[in-house]
């Protein structure tokens, strides 16, 4: 059943746990005042999954609010979480993915560690972009060029994650990180891959080109992935352009990747 999600003037979040999951590991974030949105995909077992989750989206909202960047606060949440693990050995092995989008003025900035995914819809075009690479088997193997992004969608190490927070390991999880500037009609979408695992990015560009709320357009869209199977718990924000309504830069949207951190 589809819960009612809290209503805000340009965004959209609702997170379910599916037609095969027991409990919901997903914790999302829409913090419109903040400029702040987040999604996180929590794993290792039901209370370990929703720990790491929960624990992710209240460290980074903290170390924003106490000035730091968006990679710092990944890390910070990364650091929260290995330091549960030590304190609670039951929930050693829990960890989770994240992809936020932080605004700033007319740029918005997304940091991820795992397959969580930011995506960018251009009303305009009806075009679909994805902004992230996925921290998993399948991605490293397009980002060697050794199978397509196509290939990559139903590899069947599509589900090994590489990083994510709260990995053992000497050293920090990969943080990637874009900075995009916002221009009129757009929509971002974060999404774990509850949603982009059940729906190909066809469907969801012809979804998101309806001309329909943000809830309804989010409604549709999880609607489709529960009808799909919804095999995994499903989480997605929609967020759209401050600019809708003032005309359009010059310029298109150019995107700067920061790359590893």
């Amino acid at each position: 059943m589809i819960s009612d999600p809290p209503i805000h003037s340009r965004s959209f979040g609702q997170t379910e746990t599916g037609q095969v999951r027991a409990n919901n590991q997903d914790a999302i974030l829409v913090d419109e005042a903040a400029g702040l949105w987040l999604v996180a995909d929590g794993m290792g077992g039901h209370a370990g999954g929703a720990e790491a989750s929960h624990l992710a989206r209240t460290t980074v909202r903290a170390a924003l609010n106490q000035g730091s960047s968006l990679r710092s606060a990944i890390l910070a949440a990364h650091a929260a979480i290995r330091a549960e693990q030590a304190l609670r050995p039951e929930l050693t092995d829990m960890g989770t993915t994240i992809v936020a989008a932080l605004e700033q003025d007319d740029h918005y900035e997304i940091g991820w560690v795992g397959d969580s995914r930011a995506y960018l819809f251009d009303l305009s075009t009806q075009q679909l972009c994805l902004l992230t690479r996925d921290h998993n088997l399948a991605g490293l193997m397009v980002e060697a060029g050794a199978i397509s992004a196509s290939e990559a969608a139903h590899h069947p190490k599509r589900h090994v994650l590489t990083d994510c927070l709260g990995l053992h390991s000497d050293g920090e999880p990969r943080v990637d990180m874009v900075k995009e500037r916002w221009q009129a009609n757009q929509i971002l979408l974060l999404c774990s891959d509850g949603l982009s695992g059940e729906l190909s990015d066809q469907t969801m560009a012809t979804m998101l080109a309806l001309d329909q709320s943000l809830a309804a357009l989010g409604e549709r869209l999880m609607s489709a992935a529960l009808e799909a199977g919804a095999k995994d718990n499903v989480s997605l924000i929609l967020v759209r352009s401050p600019l809708d309504g003032k005309p359009a830069g010059s310029s298109g949207a150019r995107r700067r990747w920061l790359g590893r951190a």
